[in-house]
């Protein structure tokens, strides 16, 4: 091959492939390893919380890590192969999704309100980093004033009991909770209710929410946690749960909870019923005025299934809407 000759890309990439096994690398002080050399995996990531400020307000996002879930589960009321068609055509695996769990904590200036718990360390074990990424935020658990419980899934309930201490794993908070979801999860309702496939998540709400019974308190839609932090009902996917309003100094986050769980089906497609909704008609209604409060006011939201830190705005796209991620912007 002549000097001059410009190779094409097959070429250049067969040439590089070609050379890569005696290739060595030196370093600064002119030692050299070889490519070949073996370098240990590290396996995990950078701490997962993400910080920003609304208005007066400083919030801090929190994972809690991800999971798994059958795609069977996204859309009860279509053909599979649809469903698996819309995944296809955004790059996304066909038979399984990546559900993450983004968990708000929020700074007003006076108290710490965090919102959810995330599935504690024994549910998943890619999920329960909640706690890990609370101190790697700067904060302990015992800093936590409030904790509002959006609703009673093992991904947002399941955190609350440190079994190792066996008491509640945020020892100073108040917790908050709808009326009518406490009374699903703590009677035989859910039990009675839910698909076979979901019981557990009764079996587990039993065990996690009577510790918490002294210090909890049961709201009805509408009530003030602190003020510019208001509970909305959205009930269908579970009966009681709710989601949060939150304002400060003219800025609105909207904590939409499971409402709203995947990033085209939710947005473009709210009609799409998935199997986690327990009454799948009021989800589709509760879902809906959601999304058309963040697109009528341009509040920003927060969405906990989809990428980290699922944070966004909700624009109109005919009578749907589809969602733009927000910008992150880095602060050192």
């Amino acid at each position: 091959m002549g000097l001059g000759k410009t190779l094409s890309r097959r070429e250049l990439f067969k040439a590089l492939g070609a050379g890569a096994a005696g290739l060595v690398l030196a370093d600064a002080a002119g030692f050299v390893t070889p490519a070949g050399a073996v370098a240990d995996m590290k396996g995990t990531q950078i701490p997962g919380w993400y910080r920003f400020k609304l208005g007066q307000f400083e919030i801090t996002i929190l994972s809690d890590g991800s999971y798994e879930l059958p795609t069977n589960l996204m859309a009860t009321n279509r053909q599979r192969e649809e469903v698996k068609a819309l995944l296809a055509a955004n790059f996304l695996p066909t038979e399984t999704r990546t559900s993450h769990v983004n968990i708000p904590l929020i700074n007003t200036g006076s108290e710490l309100i965090l919102v959810d718990v995330g599935g504690g360390p024994n549910w998943m074990p890619t999920a329960g980093r909640l706690t890990d990424n609370l101190h790697a935020a700067g904060y302990q658990p015992e800093d936590v004033d409030k904790v509002v419980l959006t609703h009673g899934h093992p991904d947002h309930i399941w955190g609350l009991i440190d079994e190792f201490e066996e008491a509640p794993r945020f020892p100073n908070a108040t917790y908050y909770i709808s009326e009518p979801e406490w009374g699903f999860w703590t009677t035989d309702e859910a039990e009675t209710r839910l698909a076979e496939n979901f019981k557990g998540f009764a079996v587990g709400a039993k065990k996690h929410l009577p510790p918490i019974a002294e210090k909890a308190i049961r709201l009805k839609p509408g009530a003030e946690i602190e003020p510019g932090i208001v509970t909305m009902s959205t009930s269908g996917h579970t009966p009681g749960h709710m989601s949060l309003i939150v304002n400060s100094g003219g800025q609105t986050l909207i904590v939409s909870a499971d409402c709203v769980t995947h990033r085209f089906i939710s947005f473009e497609l709210p009609g799409w019923w998935p199997s986690t909704d327990l009454e799948q008609q009021v989800a589709e209604a509760s879902r809906r005025k959601v999304l058309d409060l963040a697109a009528t006011d341009k509040a920003m939201m927060l969405v906990y299934h989809i990428s980290f830190p699922g944070l966004g705005h909700v624009a109109r796209a005919g009578d749907a809407y589809r969602w733009v991620p927000a910008t992150w912007k880095w602060r050192l």
